[in-house]
């Protein structure tokens, strides 16, 4: 028997504003919005979508954004996670005034509080003018290693497509700032190919490869991995039940895959939770789960000394280390 609340487990593709407590939000609203911010029998991803508003306005002032990412921090510490790349447009949180060094410190300064090891990782959004992106780039740039790691781009994919954005990754290239893409999510196999072509050795979600082995192979040669995100690819109506899911057929085809919940509260799901259905569903065995962690930290934005750190972590806590 696995105890894989027990694993250390590593988590690169984590929303910020899909992770806020609801008790929290019900504190800070100071009205009850128990269930109003999970999805259940989600119909479309603009059903997903609509759980982020609540999140959206309680997240609009230096306290409330230093108190939500310390508590994910410390909800994350709880799960075993050891390592975490949590992602979010620093944009959405300036409505009421706040700049976007006072989001980003915000955030940063509550993460520090708690004790799990963590960076950011800054979202352009594919709605966004060009120029609003730009900005969010030279934040990153101006906090890289800092906190910030990486740069990604998020939205509608389908209605907003990659292709579209090698300008941006151009200039996120130019400044050396690490990069990952949403991609093969809403939208098919094209748009991972593009998110390749731009050069990002990740792709958040990428499912819809599945479709095309061209670009399977692709991925493989090109050594990309997939950020992968099973129970929200079932929320947001991607996949239609968890066993069509094609994380175990990308895996077997010799995909780096990592497991993520993408968003903890909207899809109501831990590392753990997600481990406990693909064991249950694919019969995963702890030396997957391994792999797993393995291929999340050699991907990780980190140098290599803080990737050895975690690797011993992770290695001396599983069963079948004699198997690496």
């Amino acid at each position: 028997m696995i105890l894989l609340k027990n694993l250390p487990k590593v988590e690169l593709h984590l929303h910020l504003d899909g992770s806020v407590r609801e008790s929290t939000a019900s504190e800070i609203l100071g009205v009850d919005v128990s269930n109003k911010m999970q999805v259940n029998n989600c119909k479309s991803l603009s059903d997903y979508l609509s759980k982020f508003e609540i999140p959206l306005i309680v997240m609009q002032s230096k306290e409330n954004l230093e108190r939500i990412s310390y508590e994910l921090a410390v909800d994350l510490k709880k799960d075993n996670v050891i390592y975490a790349e949590i992602r979010f447009c620093p944009i959405l949180h300036t409505k009421n005034g706040l700049s976007l060094e006072e989001v980003v410190d915000s955030v940063l300064k509550g993460l520090k509080k708690a004790e799990i090891k963590t960076n950011l990782i800054l979202c352009m959004m594919r709605n966004f003018e060009e120029d609003e992106n730009k900005k969010i780039i030279y934040l990153a740039k101006k906090y890289l290693n800092k906190g910030v790691v990486g740069i990604d781009l998020a939205g509608d994919e389908s209605k907003y497509k990659t292709q579209n954005y090698e300008r941006l990754f151009d200039l996120v290239k130019q400044n050396n700032i690490p990069f990952t893409i949403h991609a093969g999510e809403a939208d098919d196999y094209n748009s991972v190919l593009s998110a390749i072509k731009f050069g990002t050795k990740r792709i958040g979600h990428g499912v819809k490869s599945v479709d095309s082995i061209e670009t399977i192979q692709k991925i493989i040669n090109e050594n990309v991995t997939l950020e992968v995100c099973p129970t929200s690819n079932v929320d947001t109506c991607i996949v239609n039940v968890y066993k069509n899911h094609p994380i175990k057929k990308l895996y077997d085809l010799g995909v780096k895959i990592t497991v993520n919940t993408d968003n903890n509260t909207v899809s109501n799901i831990d590392l753990t939770g997600e481990y406990e259905k693909l064991l249950l569903t694919f019969n995963f065995t702890e030396k997957d789960f391994l792999n797993f962690n393995m291929n999340a930290i050699d991907s990780a934005f980190l140098t290599n000394e803080e990737k050895e750190e975690l690797k011993k972590i992770v290695i001396n806590s599983y069963n079948c280390k004699e198997n690496i």
